[in-house]
C-alpha cells in the first residue's frame, strides 16, 4: 500500500511536468492541422461512416483520431472543440503510465527501473514536439502501449481492458500491427488464451490495415507522393535514421547542434555536399555497426530469463525501423517517424543497465540513460521548437470560429505547423 502512495506521488510529479511543457494547450487547446481538416471530414457523416473513415492519402485506418474527431463534433461546439484532441491524448499517456507504474511486467525488475522509463516517457529527446498532444500522431503512443502489452505478466493484468486497447491499437495505425509475429511468437511459447487472443485481435487489424493500404494505391492520385511505399534507402536517408533514432535518443538536440555548429555544419550544408554526406554516411554505418557487435555483446551477458526479453526488444527495433524507412514519405526520418524506434533504443539501454551484471556495458548503459534524462529535460521546452508549444503567431482561435459562423466557405486556420522555424 505504501508503494501505491508513492506511484501516485510520482504520478502527481509527473503531471506537473506534463503541464509544464505546455500550458497553453492545456488551458486554450489546440487544432493541428490534420486534426482540425479531420474534424470537418467527420462532422458530415453518420456515426457508422465517421467511427471507420479513411483518409486515403495516409493509407490507413486511424480509429484513435476518428473517435476524437467524433467526439469534437458530437458533444462540443466548434469553439471548445480544440480540447478533445489534447485531453485524449493525455489520457492515453496516463493509461501508458498506468501500465508501466502499477502493472507487473518483464521489462521491468523493481520499481526505481519503472520510474525511470515513465520519466523517458515524457523527457526522452525522441519522444518528439511533433507527437505531442495531438490525436493524429497518438498512433505513435499506442504502439509504444503495445510494447507494454507485449511484456505483461499475463496472470497479474486485466485481460479484458488489454483487449480493448489492442483493438484501439491496432486499427489506430500500422505500428501496432507491425508486432503482431511478435504476439504470434508469445502464443507459441505461452500457449494460452490470453495470448492467442491478444495475437488474433492484431492479426485482425493487420488484414484490415494491409487491405487498406492495397485499396489506397487505386484511390489516391496518380504521381502523389503517397500514392506507393518506396522500397528505397538513401545515404541521406540513413544518417538521419541513424542520427534521429539513437544519437538524439541520448544527446537530445541541442548538444549535437553545438557540435555541428563548431564544424560549421548545418542541415542544408549536408544535404548539398556530396563529400561531406559520403562521411556521414560511413560515420553513421561505423555507429551501427557498433550497435550491432553492442548488441550480441549484451545478449552473451544477459542472464538465460533475459535474454527471451532482450531478444524480442531488438526485434521490435528492428521491425519499427523498417516501417518508419520504408513507410515514410520523405528521406528525413525526424519527429514522428523516428519516436518509436528511438524509445524502443532506450528501453533496450535501460533493461541492460538493470539486468546486466556490474561490466562496463551495464555501466556504459547507465551513463546513456543518465544522459538522455539529462538532455531531455534541457531540450524539454527547446526554443526552436516553442512552435509546437506555445501560440506563437497562432491565429485567434474565437475569431476563426466567429468567421466560419458568418461564413460556412470559410475554413478556420489550425495551429501553425512548422511557422517560425
Amino acid at each position: 500500500m505504501v508503494k501505491n502512495y508513492y506511484k501516485i506521488g510520482f504520478l502527481i510529479l509527473i503531471s506537473f511536468l506534463i503541464y509544464s511543457r505546455s500550458p497553453y494547450i492545456f488551458n486554450y487547446g489546440r487544432f493541428m492541422s490534420l486534426d482540425l481538416v479531420y474534424h470537418f471530414e467527420i462532422e458530415k457523416l453518420n456515426l457508422i461512416n465517421s467511427l471507420f473513415f479513411v483518409d486515403y492519402s495516409a493509407r490507413y485506418l486511424n480509429l484513435i483520431s476518428n473517435i476524437s474527431s467524433i467526439i469534437s463534433t458530437r458533444f462540443f461546439d466548434l469553439e471548445n472543440a480544440q480540447y478533445v484532441a489534447v485531453y485524449l491524448s493525455l489520457i492515453i499517456y496516463f493509461i501508458i503510465l498506468h501500465k508501466i507504474l502499477f502493472e507487473e511486467s518483464k521489462l521491468f525488475s523493481n520499481q526505481i527501473q519503472k520510474y525511470v522509463f515513465s520519466s523517458l516517457i515524457i523527457l526522452s529527446p525522441v519522444m518528439s514536439f511533433e507527437i505531442w498532444l495531438n490525436a493524429i500522431n497518438l498512433q505513435v503512443y499506442l504502439g509504444l502501449l503495445t510494447i507494454l502489452i507485449l511484456f505483461l505478466n499475463p496472470e497479474k493484468t486485466k485481460k479484458s481492458i488489454n483487449y480493448f486497447l489492442l483493438i484501439i491499437c491496432g486499427l489506430s495505425g500500422i505500428y501496432s500491427c507491425a508486432l503482431t509475429p511478435l504476439f504470434f511468437w508469445n502464443y507459441l511459447r505461452q500457449k494460452t488464451k490470453y495470448s492467442f487472443i491478444c495475437f488474433f485481435i492484431l492479426f485482425l487489424c493487420s488484414i484490415i490495415q494491409l487491405s487498406l493500404i492495397y485499396i489506397s494505391a487505386f484511390k489516391v492520385e496518380i504521381g502523389s507522393s503517397n500514392t506507393a511505399l518506396i522500397l528505397d534507402f538513401s545515404k541521406y536517408e540513413s544518417i538521419s535514421f541513424i542520427y534521429n533514432t539513437v544519437i538524439r535518443a541520448f544527446l537530445g538536440s541541442s548538444f549535437p547542434k553545438f557540435i555541428f555548429e563548431l564544424f560549421g555544419l548545418n542541415l542544408k550544408t549536408i544535404i548539398t555536399n556530396e563529400n561531406l554526406k559520403d562521411l556521414l554516411f560511413l560515420i553513421s554505418i561505423f555507429i551501427f555497426i557498433i550497435l550491432i557487435s553492442f548488441t550480441f555483446r549484451v545478449f552473451s551477458n544477459l542472464k538465460h530469463e533475459n535474454k527471451f526479453v532482450f531478444t524480442y526488444l531488438t526485434l521490435i527495433f528492428f521491425i519499427l525501423s523498417f516501417v518508419v524507412i520504408f513507410g515514410g514519405v520523405s528521406d528525413s526520418l525526424h519527429g514522428r517517424y523516428s519516436a518509436l524506434p528511438g524509445i524502443t533504443t532506450v528501453l533496450m539501454v535501460l533493461y541492460v543497465a538493470s539486468n546486466l551484471k556490474k561490466t562496463f556495458l551495464k555501466n556504459l548503459s547507465i551513463i546513456f540513460i543518465s544522459c538522455s534524462l539529462i538532455f531531455g529535460f534541457y531540450d524539454y521546452r527547446l526554443k526552436n521548437y516553442l512552435v509546437y508549444l506555445d501560440c506563437i503567431n497562432c491565429p485567434n482561435w474565437k475569431m476563426e470560429v466567429k468567421k466560419y459562423k458568418n461564413d460556412n466557405n470559410y475554413r478556420p486556420n489550425a495551429w501553425p505547423y512548422h511557422i517560425d522555424r
